[in-house]
């Protein structure tokens, strides 16, 4: 039997369609002729990226089988074009089928695919220098993420995802998950699950809101974990159900550190320096305050569903340590900035050096130019030596991060600081399903 690794990208829109569901869809027939060698892949790629649809995530499958690379493709693609979003001509489907191990220089194109902005021409040739056969449907955009996902073996940390999808007739209902099985699902399972529920407002994080297959996904540690949610869950209308390997909850795209004169549009970054610029409440209820490397300065910016992260924001100072991830954005000015993912306060300044006061005024003494002292003007007592006082801060040092409500696929929560998991080896047990009777 021969390995095959099989990505797939860009079969939905904003509205319509869902690549996993395709996936689905896939295993399903693919299972009969071969043996998979690992869980689905969900490969959440750089956020960043403008034209990305949704949470800009491809899948790979990866398997042994008897089967030709042409029936292999020609399958993969009818069932593309038939649950792709014929409405949108933004929809750009790219379909990878690369044979063997994964060569080096696609591992390499898959990680960089985490953090930067790959172009559609640089993966075509690629795969033409390497022989590896794809298809596109229009402009097939999508071919950059089928490739990158197969180029990220999650050899790292990783996380696992069951994804329940509901039947055709159902995808423009409301779904119907329940609230309280979800919650007794996590407090049950914690810390061993993350991101399925915002606790603050009370609301579920595993449902969709648009018109899609996927009725609810939860997010875990293993796949005994996210398979047990099957159990605690109610719901309605579940056709199917697979559980997915996958970069979610990792921080995987926040591994490149980079300097403030390197940033470039769209790029997902990590930078470290020292506040440069006091932080201030905008219009919105927006935080921004600006940091300093020594390369260059970048304003940062909190916006207002990061929540209660801003309170933390705005208490830093200037000359206080930090070290930022998040995503670089283009204004329409043609300047970036960075929108803030997560903060990790390094050192907060403990004291500061203010004018001296006069002993026998108790007044601040005024400067009377570089280096050249202070002088009371009240009784000209002189003094070459600032004042240097202590000052009470309001945070810490540490990590902080904004509700789960408005982080990333991407983004890793602090329950899962500890837990990560470095590579994979294990058995490929029970991950697809088919749903009677919910």
């Amino acid at each position: 039997m021969t390995l095959y690794h099989l990505g797939i990208d860009d079969t939905d829109s904003l509205k319509f369609g869902c690549t996993t569901y395709v996936a689905a869809l896939l295993i399903e027939e693919l299972i009969k002729y071969s043996k998979f060698i690992d869980y689905p892949n969900l490969i959440r790629l750089n956020p960043n990226i403008p034209w990305k649809s949704r949470g800009n995530g491809a899948v790979c499958l990866r398997f042994h089988s008897d089967m030709s690379e042409k029936e292999i493709l020609d399958i993969a693609m009818n069932y593309v074009e038939e649950y792709r979003d014929h409405k949108d001509e933004k929809n750009q489907p790219g379909i990878v089928l690369l044979k063997g191990e994964v060569p080096k220089c696609v591992r390499d194109f898959g990680n960089r695919g985490l953090y930067e902005v790959l172009t559609l021409d640089e993966a075509i040739m690629l795969m033409e220098r390497m022989g590896i056969h794809y298809r596109r449907i229009n402009n097939g955009r999508g071919i950059i993420g089928a490739l990158a996902a197969i180029g990220n073996l999650l050899d790292g940390d990783y996380t696992f995802e069951l994804i329940v999808y509901r039947r055709r007739e159902l995808w423009d209902e409301k779904r119907f998950v329940d609230l309280n099985s979800v919650i007794n699902f996590d407090r049950e399972n914690k810390p061993y699950t993350f991101n399925n529920i915002d606790y603050e407002e009370e609301r579920l994080l595993i449902t969709p809101h648009g018109s899609d297959p996927v009725l609810f996904g939860v997010r875990g540690e293993s796949p005994h974990i996210v398979r047990m949610a099957l159990d605690y869950i109610k719901f309605r209308g579940g056709e199917r159900w697979v559980v997915y390997r996958t970069n979610q909850g990792t921080d995987a795209h926040l591994i490149r550190k980079y300097t403030i004169n390197e940033l470039k549009p769209y790029h997902a970054v990590v930078i470290e320096g020292r506040v440069s610029k006091k932080p201030t409440i905008i219009s919105g209820g927006h935080v921004i305050f600006s940091i300093s490397d020594g390369t260059g300065e970048i304003d940062v910016a909190a916006y207002e569903p990061t929540g209660d992260l801003r309170m933390i924001v705005i208490r830093l100072m200037p000359g206080d340590r930090v070290r930022i991830g998040g995503g670089v954005r283009l204004l329409d000015n043609g300047k970036i900035t960075l929108n803030l993912e997560r903060l990790e306060v390094l050192n907060l300044l403990k004291e500061i050096s203010v004018n001296p006061i006069c002993p026998k005024c108790n007044k601040s003494m005024k400067s009377e130019g570089k280096n050249k002292g202070y002088q009371c003007k009240k009784c000209g007592r002189k003094t070459r030596e600032r004042m240097v006082i202590k000052i009470k801060r309001e945070i810490s040092e540490g990590i902080y991060l904004p509700p789960a409500r408005s982080m990333r696929h991407l983004t890793k929560p602090i329950q899962r600081y500890g837990l990560e998991k470095n590579g994979w080896n294990e058995e490929v047990g029970e991950f697809y399903g088919i749903l009677l009777n919910t």
